[in-house]
């Protein structure tokens, strides 16, 4: 069986008051309808983290919920809004003071985020088991193996859809088996690979058989044929290629020699160019020294030899220029500077000549390395247009060639692989169908041991389902719970054949019978297998309405009282037993064993309104 699992207090708080309810081992809250014994079990429900419990409007009153409860030999206090549904939970452990306070969701929005009811169900031992689209959770474990509602307690087996229920069953019963799921998956899905392959081969001969896939055989051929002439065509492109790479050692030889010449005639025109800037210069010398002579030659009659202008009347025996005397001698002097004059001319002559003859072999020099390389760079261009571009783009053309034919042949082989699909995809239905069964093998013999293991289970499961029908309704011939769905199988006395839950009469409620022996007989099971991990508590909602009507009835109510009061008194060697929260609408009757609380309710005292305050 599961960790003890005790409900020792619930606490509200109103106002800013807190007030508190405690439960025994075997509570019943007593009063008539409308007398708020449901909204109190919905309230405490509410406070275990359900999100799935209602929040009746008494609870929304509430600013706080707080539930003290006993895991194990743990105490912890858990603490919620009574407003929502959603919100966040603390917890806080009453055993260890130095422990600090937990708090988690009620709903987790993020994928590994635990939940207040994750926190619990750890805490409870039982494994957070899924399948498919399908998982446990503690909404799921309450509302299977501890929570019989008033709604569904005489008309539902047990609680949530069936694929909910078989599962958590499973896992508290400790059959469900992860490696078990991983095998079954794998098959699963072995089989749906198996399927879609079949599924498509199928296609694939319908469109065979319609005309629609084209003829195999002459599309290998073709498809060779174009690898040969891909082959061909990248052969005669990867020679073209080196005839490329062979031309460019000739064209690298011409593009140095034009570049040498190019460089050559560049300096021969630089030294042009000085040669005419130093003919220049002797030219102008050569001017101005001839016009120096010609000044002193023919000076302009009463006008300066320098400046040409009119020359002042002088005195006698004054030079008409100058200004000076005149003197014997002078004449001497004129001719002296005719003589200078007349060698700087010459001289500027021959300097002249000089330069002339110089410029005139610069620009020899200069037209004859341009010829050089204008011949270099003809050659070069020759070379490019009549050897070098010819060859590129006959390699370009066949590079393109070569390039098409790669797409033919690409296109031809999906072609092919489409026309031969159906060998191909016989050889994938094979491969399939290996893996699929092979899965199934290992699913098989897993299933098997699993399979027997869970009849066993379940067989001593339904001794104890029949034992506790038994104690309640003694006509009970044959009760069997099914090892495949966990449905029931009941007979009585009287009854012609066993009857499925489903098929058994509400009059007399042998529906809410039956679902109390389940849960009873499920902690039984955990008793004698430790691997069930039931929760030694159950919260049941009217287990005695429809049995007061007749004295058989009265007599099934009062069995059933005895029933659970039994189980609450039947403590195992660790001294635990099951904790029983109930409601009744009347009194209970004085046969039943001590040992019973009850919580006595009605219209001017309510479980809420008139609960006792809790002292600081």
């Amino acid at each position: 069986m599961g960790p003890r699992f005790v409900i020792e207090q619930f606490r509200f708080r109103r106002q800013g008051q807190w007030f508190y309810r405690e439960f025994g081992q075997l509570a019943f809250l007593v009063g008539p309808t409308r007398s708020g014994k449901s909204t109190a079990l919905e309230a405490l429900l509410h406070s275990l983290f359900l999100s799935s419990a209602t929040v009746m409007p008494q609870v929304r009153k509430c600013e706080l919920l707080q539930v003290v409860f006993r895991v194990g030999d743990v105490r912890w206090q858990a603490t919620r809004s009574g407003r929502t549904t959603r919100g966040l939970v603390s917890f806080k452990n009453l055993s260890d003071v130095s422990a600090a306070e937990r708090v988690f969701p009620v709903a987790t929005r993020k994928v590994g985020e635990v939940s207040a009811g994750g926190f619990v169900q750890e805490l409870l031992g039982v494994p957070a088991a899924s399948h498919g689209s399908v998982s446990v959770g503690l909404d799921q474990v309450l509302g299977a193996t501890v929570v019989l509602r008033q709604r569904a307690i005489a008309s539902a087996f047990l609680d949530g859809s069936d694929t909910e229920r078989i599962l958590t069953l499973k896992a508290v019963l400790g059959l469900w088996d992860e490696d078990l799921e991983r095998l079954e998956k794998a098959a699963t899905e072995a089989k749906s690979g198996h399927d879609t392959a079949r599924r498509t081969l199928t296609q694939f001969k319908k469109l065979r058989d319609d005309g629609l896939l084209a003829d195999p055989d002459a599309i290998r051929a073709e498809h060779e044929q174009k690898v040969r002439d891909h082959q061909s065509a990248a052969a005669r492109w990867q020679e073209a290629e080196g005839q490329l790479g062979g031309f460019a050692g000739e064209r690298g030889r011409l593009d140095a020699l034009y570049r040498v010449a190019d460089k050559a005639r560049k300096k021969a025109l630089k030294k042009a160019d000085e040669a005419s800037a130093a003919l220049e210069k002797a030219i102008d010398a050569h001017a101005r020294a001839e016009g120096e002579l010609a000044g002193l030659l023919q000076p302009a009659a009463g006008c300066c030899s320098r400046c040409q202008q009119v020359l002042p009347e002088r005195e006698a025996g004054l030079c008409a220029q100058c200004g000076q005397a005149c003197g014997e001698g002078l004449e001497d002097l004129r001719e002296t500077r005719i003589a200078a004059a007349r060698a700087k001319v010459e001289h500027a002559r021959l300097l002249r000549a000089e330069a002339e003859k110089a410029a005139h072999s610069a620009r020899e020099a200069a037209a004859a390395t341009d010829r050089a390389a204008g011949n270099a760079l003809a050659a070069r261009d020759a070379f490019d247009r009549d050897v070098v571009d010819p060859q590129r783009r006959a390699t370009r053309d066949l590079e393109k060639k070569a390039e098409r034919l790669s797409v033919e042949v690409e296109q031809l082989k999906r072609r092919l692989n489409d026309a031969d699909f159906i060998a191909v995809q016989e050889q994938q239905v094979r491969s399939r169908k290996e893996e699929m069964e092979q899965a199934q093998v290992r699913r098989d013999i897993a299933q098997r041991a699993h399979d027997q293991r869970r009849k066993e289970l379940v067989h001593q499961w339904s001794a104890f389902f029949r034992t506790r029908l038994r104690q309640i309704r003694p006509a009970v011939e044959t009760a069997v719970i099914s090892p495949e769905d966990f449905t029931t199988l009941v007979r009585e006395h009287h009854d012609e054949g066993a009857q499925l839950f489903t098929e058994g009469a509400v009059a007399g409620h042998a529906r809410a019978v039956i679902n109390i022996a389940m849960l009873l007989s499920l902690r039984d099971l955990g008793r004698a297998v430790p691997a069930v991990r039931v929760p030694p508590l159950m919260i049941i909602d009217c287990p005695l309405a429809g049995l007061d009507t007749g004295k058989a009835d009265q007599e099934t109510g009062l069995r059933l009282l005895n029933t659970l009061a039994a189980a609450a008194d039947d403590r195992d060697e660790d001294g635990y037993a099951c904790q029983i929260i109930a409601t009744s609408k009347g009194l209970l009757p004085t046969a039943v064993g001590l040992g019973v609380s009850e919580i006595r309710l009605d219209e001017d005292h309510r479980f809420f309104d008139h609960a006792p305050r809790l002292s600081a």
